[in-house]
């Protein structure tokens, strides 16, 4: 008969035989990963204990957001990864603040409650010279009507966190540059003072001492740091109500025993005002910046048109992840579990995934293993994962209807029945 003819026609189908992660981006696997782990964990922990709730903002939002959020800075707004979609322009989000700001604004969260106190993580994306610059951040944001014992609260939070990390070469920069009208008075000094200094400076500068002649005092370039070492500060343009606050918050950082240094010269992006600060890590090398924070109130009133006060902490996860790597920190995973569940044989098995699911909701935190390893390897493991219970189910247990409580520490055992078996462990656990 012969062969059968192929047909030309047909799709071929193509697989890479590698297909990598883009340059520039990085995946996080926490199981692989204790360090992300403990990272992801604690900083999750932390927010809830001080009453911070999380929120999460899509991974696109519409250009003008953040045309808006870099007005006055233009390699910002160069830097967007843009988009066309449902007819209008959409950009990778470069920060999460904007988002959720935007979102506090549209679902009008401050008709629901006086006070939201708000957390957030995820990646962000820029370009830079066509290539993608990813990071992943985190921060903090509170909303509504609340004092400066709040805003000491919220730094107090960002302070723990990274010290539990373990960083211990921490620096806490402030500073104080008022509300729109001290700011304007300054900024006019400032710029009269650069103004002679303008060969000094470079291009974007030069271009801030149009627009928003704080800008300059932000730049990381050598020489422009020079030329407004002895700039004249925003402390001696301050009304008494800003100069007040401020006192007010440094005095709420002593009582919480958390060191600052006051940093005149320190100043936020556009939109910032009142409280600015910094936290910076020491290195062989100098200072990095980890993140910083500030009053968004006139941020809100340029992305959404309404002024809130809201006052926040932006930071990289991925330059704390980076600073723990090089350090050489040394983690393990956190694997405190109250019960370690111990099924023998696949009837066993298909009976402890009932126990599982009956434990798990009344909340006790279980691990099980349903692989092929032996009853001593899992009991090892046991206290490895620190539970100082273990639930062993053999065939016979299974068949019975009865369940082996094992105390990990002691060694002893006794059989249950299973009707009984979660009651005597909320006994046991003290629930």
């Amino acid at each position: 008969m012969g062969r059968p003819r192929k047909n030309l026609n047909a799709p071929v189908a193509y697989v890479s035989k590698k297909i990598h992660g883009l340059e520039g981006t990085s995946d996080i696997l926490t199981a692989a990963d204790a360090l992300w782990e403990i990272i992801l964990k604690r900083f999750a922990k932390i927010s809830r204990a001080f009453g911070f709730c999380r929120v999460e903002t899509p991974l696109v939002e519409d250009q003008r957001l953040y045309e808006n959020f870099y007005q006055s800075d233009r390699r910002q707004t160069e830097a967007l990864w843009s988009l066309q979609t449902s007819g209008k322009t959409a950009v990778l989000r470069p920060a999460l603040l904007p988002s959720v700001l935007r979102a506090y604004f549209q679902h009008k969260i401050f008709d629901v409650a006086p006070v939201s106190k708000w957390w957030y993580a995820g990646f962000v994306a820029q370009k830079e010279e066509e290539n993608i610059v990813s990071d992943y951040e985190f921060g903090y944001e509170v909303f509504g009507t609340f004092t400066h014992l709040t805003e000491a609260q919220l730094i107090s939070a960002v302070w723990e966190f990274l010290s539990s990390l373990g960083l211990k070469e921490l620096v806490l920069e402030i500073n104080n540059i008022g509300e729109e009208e001290c700011q304007r008075v300054y900024q006019d000094t400032l710029s009269g003072f650069l103004s002679s200094k303008k060969y000094e400076l470079c291009d974007y500068c030069n271009e801030h001492l149009k627009t928003r002649p704080l800008n300059v005092l932000r730049c990381q370039n050598f020489d422009c740091q020079a030329a407004v070492a002895e700039a004249p500060t925003i402390l001696d343009f301050l009304d008494p109500i800003n100069h007040k606050h401020f006192t007010n918050i440094l005095e709420a950082l002593d009582e919480l025993g958390i060191p600052y240094q006051l940093n005149p010269l320190l100043a936020g992006a556009e939109g910032c005002n009142k409280t600015n600060f910094v936290i910076k890590y020491k290195t062989k090398n100098g200072q990095m910046v980890l993140g910083e924070g500030a009053y968004h109130d006139g941020l809100m009133q340029s992305l959404c048109g309404k002024n809130h006060c809201c006052f926040g902490f932006s930071g990289s996860l991925q330059k704390i992840y980076q600073l723990l790597v090089e350090a050489k920190t040394e983690v393990s995973k956190e694997t405190v579990s109250e019960v370690f569940l111990v099924p023998l044989g696949e009837l066993a098995s298909k009976k402890a995934l009932r126990l599982f699911r009956d434990l798990i909701s009344q909340k006790i935190t279980v691990y099980d293993h349903f692989g092929n390893i032996g009853v001593k390897n899992q009991l090892k493991a046991a206290q490895t994962f620190k539970a100082p219970i273990a639930l062993i189910m053999g065939q016979k247990e299974a068949i019975d209807d009865m369940v082996i409580l094992r105390d990990v520490k002691s060694g002893m055992q006794e059989i249950i029945s299973y009707d009984k078996i979660v009651e005597e462990v909320k006994k046991r656990l003290g629930k």
